[in-house]
């Protein structure tokens, strides 16, 4: 089961589950390993103005990538993201007062450089407020070039200078005590250098981080644009999806030469309980809400034509879990054990989306209906967003039912097993009677399974 309790770690854990969030996290056109660090340790977001601060800011960007005369303004800014290394601990050293080596002194030359260069660039574009590194740049800088490069220029003691050229003049080896006092006056300027960087540390680590936030920020926005996402919505009571789909699978199907059809739907506070034949999407639909609110609550534009979304605190998955099988939990006891965990949590004063997949599907039908009805009374007495999946009948608690259309009216015969998804309309319709759908055997007959099979299960039904 998934939630998103540790707030700290809840990407990287959300983009570690099987929803087709990790592969969206792949697909980002970043330019920087210092900006997936800094992606991967974002938080889960329920601040209603920040989340639609973050929006604001995606579609700003999208406008300004669209605009053709921004293009060598982006270019020469990512190009410069580019080179951006990770110097967290180098700063971390200068907070401490350790004395920095040569190569840190370059690092913070060089990032300062093109942090200053990324403010430059994007001086007309309200993205991003970095702090001035001016004063840091000149002092790892005393000739004013503002070349990348660093070592202990001659500008920073007249001493060294004088000592360096007398050398040259000579053209002989260095005595050790001429070569001691040259490393002795490097050394004391190293240190004089990390004392007066230390007053810009935290204008550095806030840089830093910014600049983390703009490569993540323009590639969020690229994808937006390139994957035709929305911009969602935040709103107070019930979630709304229009053309609502997984990337993941859309693209998978695509590359088979296969269609993959949007859905619509819309919940709030209550359990909803979707039935539908076992290939209708009912699993895939439940994954791709899930995958959408994480969207939302990370900050990103949703996979939907429209999306007007209500925050939570916290998202539980039940799921089929191939973890807990390694552990030697039976599928059952596995499943019984995240429900008890998702009523602890139903007992809190936290906003919940729960989605279970096949509640109680390993058991008898008869125990697993009961276990499907009590647990939809308890989620309806809490008032709780939630999802269960079943194929199982007799489910009359009371409940908001919906169900996957399912097979086209018109088909008699399924020609291609392997685009079967053809041949079936997953749009969602409400449901009114407590009945699961029964097309399995109007499936297998297309399928063109052997006839007197089919017929001895018809009989069978029409026994019961």
């Amino acid at each position: 089961m998934t939630d998103n309790s540790d707030n700290i770690t809840a990407l990287r854990k959300s983009a570690n589950d099987n929803l087709g969030f990790f592969y969206l996290l792949n697909k980002l056109d970043l330019k920087s390993s210092l900006s997936k660090r800094y992606l991967y340790s974002q938080k889960f977001i329920t601040d209603k103005h920040k989340l639609e601060n973050e929006f604001d800011k995606i579609e700003t960007t999208i406008s300004f990538l669209n605009d053709k005369k921004n293009d060598k303004i982006f270019s020469d800014t990512e190009n410069k993201l580019s080179q951006i290394l990770d110097i967290n601990g180098t700063l971390q050293n200068l907070a401490n007062s350790i004395i920095l080596s040569d190569v840190e002194l370059f690092e913070i030359k060089k990032f300062a450089i093109l942090a200053d260069e990324i403010k430059q660039l994007l001086l007309t574009f309200d993205l991003i407020d970095l702090p001035d590194l001016s004063e840091a740049i000149n002092i790892l800088d005393p000739e004013n070039t503002r070349i990348q490069t660093f070592y202990i220029y001659d500008a920073y003691s007249c001493e060294l200078a004088v000592l360096r050229k007398s050398v040259k003049v000579k053209n002989e080896n260095l005595s050790p005590e001429l070569y001691q006092k040259i490393i002795e006056i490097e050394d004391e300027i190293r240190k004089q250098l990390t004392e007066k960087l230390h007053a810009y540390t935290q204008d550095l680590k806030t840089a830093l981080s910014k600049v983390a936030y703009l490569d993540i920020l323009i590639a969020k926005s690229k994808q937006a644009k390139t994957e035709h996402f929305c911009k969602p919505f935040i709103v107070d009571t019930n979630t709304f999806y229009q053309g609502l789909f997984n990337p993941q699978i859309k693209d998978l199907l695509h590359a088979q030469d296969r269609k993959y059809q949007h859905v619509d739907i819309s919940f709030g506070q209550y359990p909803t309980l979707i039935t539908g034949i076992n290939m209708g999407g009912k699993t895939v639909l439940l994954k791709t809400v899930a995958l959408a609110q994480y969207l939302c609550q990370y900050g990103f534009y949703i996979p939907a034509n429209d999306a007007r979304i209500a925050l939570v605190d916290k998202i539980m998955i039940c799921m089929d879990d191939e973890q807990n099988h390694l552990q030697g939990l039976s599928s059952f006891a596995a499943e019984m054990k995240n429900v008890n965990e998702i009523l602890s949590e139903t007992n809190t004063n936290k906003r919940l989306l729960v989605l279970i997949d096949e509640l109680a599907r390993t058991t008898n039908p008869a125990e697993g209906s009961a276990i499907v009805n009590a647990m939809i009374d308890m989620l309806a007495e809490r008032n709780i967003c939630s999802f269960i999946t079943t194929h199982y009948d007799k489910i009359t608690s009371t409940c908001r039912r919906l169900r996957v259309h399912g097979l086209l009216d018109n088909i008699t015969v399924i020609k291609d097993e392997k685009k079967i998804e053809q041949y079936i309309d997953y749009s969602l319709v409400e449901e009114k009677t407590a009945n699961v759908p029964h097309e399995a055997i109007r499936i297998a007959e297309m399928l063109g399974v052997n006839s007197e099979l089919i017929e001895k299960a018809k009989n069978k039904m029409n026994d019961n």
